[in-house]
């Protein structure tokens, strides 16, 4: 199963969230993640043991893809790798976060290449998720998907999740998505049935706009095999 994710949870194989959606840190449908099953996912903090408000996937032993919300939104400091929980120490690892660089293409306007990575200080000892192939091969539309987080599991009056929580989505194909966002060859979409998404206003319909990571492979490539 390939996995895509909110801003509270890991973005993780080919899908990074669209940035208009990354503010609401929501899963809905879901359920926990068996702690210790998907360990390449990373929360993160401004401090050790502080909450997560952003998520993202280990890709490598010293790199950590997110979006750029995330570098914006607070200044990521730490990331807790492996963990299974908002905050603490109780499991994972607490690393810091040395660097944060931008998609050099990324445009906030369009919602174009939304991605950044993260360099740690040191090398995790997770394995990291595999990324997809540049040529979106394995990619496919009604394939299912997986967007994990900690964020609220009901609305308007949730509260953040304690535990990784996740739910399916289906892939949709872009031509069809296009019939409801303004999307480009940089994005894909899944979800949109009703209860079951990772963004409040796409649940009972549409889908959810994610940033594909296959585009982006030339670049992460160049960041975490240049350092």
């Amino acid at each position: 199963m390939k996995l895509i994710s909110t801003i509270a949870a890991a973005t993780t194989a080919f899908g990074a969230p669209n940035a208009d959606h990354t503010s609401r840190q929501l899963i809905f449908g879901g359920g926990i993640i068996p702690s210790g099953t998907k360990t390449y996912t990373a929360g993160i903090r401004t401090s050790a043991d502080g909450d997560t408000y952003c998520g993202g996937s280990l890709i490598s032993p010293t790199h950590v893809l997110t979006t750029s919300i995330c570098t914006g939104y607070k200044e990521p400091k730490f990331v807790s790798v492996g963990t299974h929980y908002l905050n603490g120490t109780q499991d994972g690892e607490q690393i810091k976060v040395v660097s944060a660089q931008n998609h050099t293409s990324l445009n906030f306007s369009s919602g174009t290449y939304d991605f950044a990575l993260l360099t740690l200080e040191k090398p995790s000892k997770f394995i990291p998720v595999k990324l997809p192939k540049a040529d979106d091969s394995d990619i496919k539309p009604g394939m299912w998907s997986k967007a994990m987080g900690w964020g609220v599991t009901s609305y308007p009056n949730g509260s953040l999740s304690y535990e990784l929580q996740g739910v399916s989505l289906e892939v949709w194909a872009n031509d069809e998505c296009s019939q409801v966002f303004n999307i480009g060859d940089t994005s894909v979409c899944a979800g949109g049935l009703p209860g079951k998404d990772a963004c409040v206003a796409d649940t009972g319909g549409s889908p959810t706009v994610y940033s594909r990571v296959s585009t982006a492979t030339e670049w992460i490539n160049s960041v975490t095999k240049g350092q």
